[in-house]
């Protein structure tokens, strides 16, 4: 048969509900809804919507567009990942919000092999936790709240008590999660509070659960300093003491920025009058740091005095 001829028919077959509920699922990445399922199967049978079309429409969809932006921040990271390669300077589209960086940030970042707690999983991105599964780690994912999802290892708990063993996991993923813990989570279903010391508490509990030589990764907005209720923004200085504060190391950290050209490394950046929402969708500007345990013992080594030197010399030390 004739390839042009076998790919019109392969196109063709199936029945309109199979080939509607397949089209939602690889575009949208998510089963379609009941009005949306009904106008399309009434148009494919009455001819007036062909398939092409139709499939025209959810590619040119609003929601469409976010898709491809978190499919190509996943494939940064998974790829840099593949390559043994840290990602940094990354840049992004305007208009876009900060998980196009702190993504393939982290996902550059995560280990080959081990366990990998991920807390606050449960309002993740799908296609962050789906790079997870990918990843072939061991993923614990803790939070309050309750997500089923397959190949995650589900714990219900606070993240300041958590029902782990002493240095039982291998690295600590924590991407915007810290700034909405002791804050009023009342939009995700949960408690309110408004008890700022619980950020240092929940830090130096990731720190407890982490084995010798394990890592935290960890994402949070920056801004001029001030609590917001749901969420705590601060400024470059504010974060880093809180991470040392409940003794940790920075083995590595990056500034962003959403610019008029889209995010970029802001090794500069000045968080005065800086606020969420400000520039664009979500946060105007986001840290990334890698933490160690043990703030004390790692100065004291050749390596982490070095790294102290040079990051002092330079406060925002990027690698390439």
């Amino acid at each position: 048969m004739d390839s042009r001829v076998g790919a019109e028919l392969c196109a063709q077959a199936g029945e309109d509900e199979a080939f509607v509920e397949r089209a939602f699922r690889d575009v949208l990445r998510r089963p379609p809804d009941d009005e949306a399922r009904a106008r399309a199967l009434e148009k494919l049978a009455d001819g007036t919507l062909s398939r092409a079309t139709f499939l025209h429409e959810l590619v040119n969809a609003p929601e469409a567009t976010r898709v491809r932006e978190l499919d190509d921040a996943v494939a940064l990271g998974l790829a840099a990942r593949a390559r043994g390669e840290r990602l940094s300077w990354l840049q992004a589209p305007a208009g876009t919000d900060e998980r196009v960086v702190e993504i393939p940030w982290v996902l550059s970042r995560l280990l080959a092999s081990g366990r990998v707690l991920e807390v606050g999983y449960a309002y993740a991105e799908p296609a962050y936790l789906g790079a997870l599964v990918r990843a072939a780690v061991e993923v614990v994912g803790v939070d309050l709240a309750e997500r089923d999802v397959e190949g995650i290892e589900r714990v219900v708990a606070d993240v300041r008590s958590l029902p782990l063993d002493d240095a039982s996991v291998d690295q600590v993923l924590l991407v915007s999660t810290l700034e909405h813990v002791g804050a009023d989570n009342t939009g995700y279903g949960l408690p309110a509070e408004s008890d700022p010391g619980s950020r240092a508490d929940a830090l130096r509990e990731l720190r407890r659960v982490l084995r010798p030589g394990g890592r935290l990764l960890v994402t949070v907005p920056l801004g001029e300093p001030g609590d917001h209720g749901w969420y705590r923004l601060d400024d470059v200085a504010g974060w880093t003491h809180l991470f040392t504060s409940a003794g940790l190391f920075l083995e590595e950290q990056e500034a962003y920025e959403l610019t008029e050209d889209g995010w970029r490394a802001a090794p500069s950046f000045r968080a005065e009058g800086v606020g969420y929402g400000d520039r664009g969708p979500a946060a105007s500007a986001v840290l990334c740091t890698e933490l160690s345990p043990g703030r004390f013992r790692r100065l004291m080594t050749p390596d982490g005095l070095v790294r102290t030197v040079k990051r002092r010399a330079r406060p925002l030390r990027h690698r390439s």
